[in-house]
């Protein structure tokens, strides 16, 4: 195989993909991304994420020049903490906060921004209407002399040199080409919606909503979340500027909110929530939380009833280093971690440093099999540090409700 003609397959079209085929591309390395979803916003998986220093450097790195400052006026507020709140008189409270640090090394959680997930997405996929493939779900691979033969569910295949698994934490293809590497269900569920920041919604929440993600333990030992994005420009306003034919989905400033604890916390059963549509999700978040707290009902009776999400909350077990090959990981497909706020940044560094080493194998400046095993263990070793400062930042603290799921040997 010429390293100078790779053809990148990318199996998974979230931000990790994306920001790979966007690094890709923009080096003028020929890539494809499949994803298994119909169109960009079938599932929702979630509101409000925190990118920080990891995640924009990758962003920087990997996008267009004008993306790149899209992605900037379409961030929201700065996101400096985590608060506990505590209610008073029906009313939520601040009542402490955790505040990140501005700077320091890059495996610990740093002051970054509240972005909206969604409106990211489109950020990395505009562009790219030739290289993302939807409704492509994979089935399978095969090696096919030097290259790899990758099959979908819908009967059609296609041949490349590289297969990326991008596929999030039910990886088809680590599930193929890495059995061993195993995903532990911690117990944890979250059931969670999003709510437009009307006047009304804004006069209830607590002063440190403004620049801080937060939480207190409601009846039943459920923890709520609590985490608003402020736009810092229009979305449509910012489109028009860096990219017109962008039509953004979320265009409005919104409170994303979240019951978290163990399946068995929840009065309804664990089959009926993963099966729940949004407007069911809703319903029965409102039943959950019947008689809480005004205030909370208050938030969850004007949500979207369209944007409602169930998750399961995996986790990676340990795996060491494998022989390297033609095939790779990224993201949580190789390994997601309790929330703890840096599942983002982690996808967005591992797919700039991926691009990276791709680029250099492409341009002849390294032999391809090196630059993969050099990637891979990076990502490894990254991901650790960055298991072990979350475990030391939040032992015991507001995020820590997340268990270290136990390996038993058979």
């Amino acid at each position: 195989m010429s390293q100078s003609n790779l053809r990148i397959i990318v199996i998974g079209g979230g931000l990790g993909g994306l920001c790979l085929a966007q690094g890709l591309s923009k080096a003028g390395v020929t890539v494809d991304v499949y994803e298994r979803d119909a169109s960009l916003s079938i599932r929702t998986q979630g509101h409000r994420i925190h990118v920080d220093s990891r995640g924009e450097q990758a962003l920087r790195e990997c996008l267009p020049s004008n993306l790149y400052e899209l992605y900037l006026a379409t961030r929201g507020q700065p996101s400096k903490g985590m608060t506990t709140y505590k209610m008073v008189s029906g009313q939520i409270k601040d009542e402490s906060t955790e505040f990140f640090p501005e700077n320091g090394k890059d495996e610990f959680l740093k002051v970054g921004s509240a972005v909206d997930r969604l409106t990211l997405r489109q950020v990395l996929l505009a562009g790219l209407d030739n290289i993302v493939h939807f409704d492509k779900a994979f089935a399978r691979y095969e090696k096919e002399n030097e290259q790899i033969r990758v099959y979908f569910t819908d009967g059609t295949s296609t041949l490349g040199d590289i297969l990326v698994a991008a596929d999030g934490v039910g990886s088809r293809v680590r599930q193929q080409y890495l059995p061993q590497a195993e995903v532990a269900d911690t117990g944890i569920r979250w059931l969670g919606g999003k709510t437009l920041l009307t006047d009304e919604i804004v006069s209830l929440l607590p002063q440190q909503m403004s620049e801080t993600f937060g939480t207190f333990v409601g009846p039943h030992q459920l923890n709520v979340m609590l985490g608003c994005v402020w736009f810092s420009t229009p979305p449509i306003k910012a489109a028009a500027q860096f990219w017109p034919s962008l039509n953004f989905k979320h265009t409005q400033n919104f409170l994303m909110w979240g019951l978290l604890g163990n399946q068995g916390q929840f009065p309804i059963p664990d089959e009926a929530l993963k099966v729940m549509e949004s407007p069911d999700l809703l319903r029965a978040a409102s039943e959950i939380t019947q008689g809480w707290h005004p205030t909370l009902s208050t938030f969850i009776d004007q949500a979207d009833p369209h944007d409602c999400f169930y998750l399961t909350m995996r986790q990676a077990l340990p795996v060491n280093h494998w022989q390297t090959s033609n095939i790779t990981l990224l993201g949580d497909a190789i390994h997601v971690k309790p929330a703890n706020g840096s599942g983002a940044n982690s996808a967005l560094r591992d797919a700039s440093q991926l691009a990276r080493y791709l680029i250099a194998a492409a341009n002849q400046e390294m032999p391809l099999h090196q630059a993969l095993h050099d990637y891979e263990v990076d990502m490894l070793d990254f991901s650790a540090k960055t298991a072990q400062a979350a475990m030391q930042r939040l032992s015991g603290k507001r995020l820590g409700i997340l268990p270290t799921p136990k390996h038993t040997e058979s």
